[in-house]
């Protein structure tokens, strides 16, 4: 299990709120991958096609261990649904897409992506493929009960869905993080008490292999308005031991919000097993034991921002592993996007 003191961060940049890519702005990153065969990062927006249709955006991003150089944009590949349409903004007709997670399958080479669904719209969540070019490519199915339940009394909350995504090292699972509890999971965290959410493991066909519990912290602060806290990322460190990256939004004054990150470690060999429970909210159930790694508000460079997003990227000449994060500035004057670059021994 790796220790606070493996992570060493190296470099933070703030990204300029001009910054776009033929006409289209760049911003909202919920979820970034490297493709160590072409050198290039793959990031996500979670812009619902209000300021451009829903897409990724191709970039560069130039580090070492001294520090981030530069994040250069190379293109932009815009989202479709199975009829090769483009979604829909929020106030056009038909599915929304509100991306939150990406990665690069490491086997096939295509791009696998999450929508957290649109519960409004009569949409479920959803697990999907597309090529780099943005055709889509199929769907991976949804877990059982992962889903919008009927009537509001079981199933994934609206806005809590699949926040987290990340193959294994070898291809061969794809883990998925729910980011709050499900409703027949018990109350999400408060000030004052924790949730449990369900981290899943897929096998290439999209079958539930396994499910774990995992226990959410509290909201980490007190809060004039809304407060919560969830999974906003995982990633694989090897075939059984995962990183996950928790968030906690709360509001400050009136539409304003400051944002408290954690980076733990979980390991799932001898875990408990969750997949046939349906319903967290009984005795017994054994969470995944956490370590925690960096909590962000105690760096001297600590962002003030929204980290949703957390990939691998290549070795440092020294052999250490990079770890990169990124926030999303949710379009905002008043918010940061960000990119954190951590060495890891």
């Amino acid at each position: 299990m790796p220790r606070p003191a493996d992570l060493k961060l190296i470099g933070v940049l703030e990204t300029p709120k001009d910054l776009s890519f033929d006409g289209v702005p760049f911003g909202g990153l919920s979820g970034i991958d490297y493709d160590p065969a072409s050198g290039d990062w793959l990031m996500i927006s979670d812009d619902r096609s209000d300021k451009a249709p829903a897409r990724f955006y191709t970039a560069r991003l130039d580090y070492d261990a001294g520090g981030i150089r530069s994040l250069k944009i190379k293109g932009v590949t815009s989202l479709r649904r199975e009829d090769g349409s483009l979604f829909a903004s929020s106030k056009g007709q038909g599915e929304r897409a509100d991306a939150e997670a990406l990665r690069l399958d490491p086997r096939t080479r295509q791009v696998v992506w999450s929508t957290e669904g649109d519960p409004d719209r009569g949409f479920d969540p959803a697990l999907r493929r597309t090529d780099r070019l943005g055709a889509p490519l199929g769907r991976i199915p949804l877990p059982p009960g992962l889903g919008f339940g009927e009537g509001g009394v079981s199933g994934a909350r609206p806005n809590k869905t699949i926040e987290g995504l990340s193959f294994s090292p070898d291809g061969d699972f794809l883990w998925m993080a729910m980011e709050a509890p499900l409703i027949q999971d018990g109350p999400m965290s408060t000030v004052s008490a924790t949730g449990l959410t369900r981290i899943t493991r897929l096998d290439r066909e999209g079958r539930v292999a396994a499910q774990y519990a995992y226990r959410l912290d509290p909201v980490q602060a007190a809060t004039v308005g809304r407060g919560d806290n969830g999974i906003s990322e995982i990633l694989a460190i090897d075939d059984r031991r995962l990183l996950v990256l928790e968030r906690s939004g709360v509001e400050t004054a009136p539409g304003r919000f400051a944002y408290h990150c954690r980076l733990y470690a979980v390991d799932v060999r001898d875990a408990q097993d969750v997949a046939v429970m349906p319903s967290l909210a009984v005795r017994g159930v054994r969470p995944l034991a956490k370590r925690l790694l960096v909590n962000f508000v105690t760096l001297a460079q600590a962002p003030t921002s929204n980290l949703e997003a957390m990939a691998w990227g290549p070795d440092l000449p020294d052999g250490s592993r990079t770890l990169v994060l990124a926030a999303d500035d949710n379009f905002s004057r008043d918010a940061l996007g960000q990119i954190l670059v951590f060495s890891v021994q």
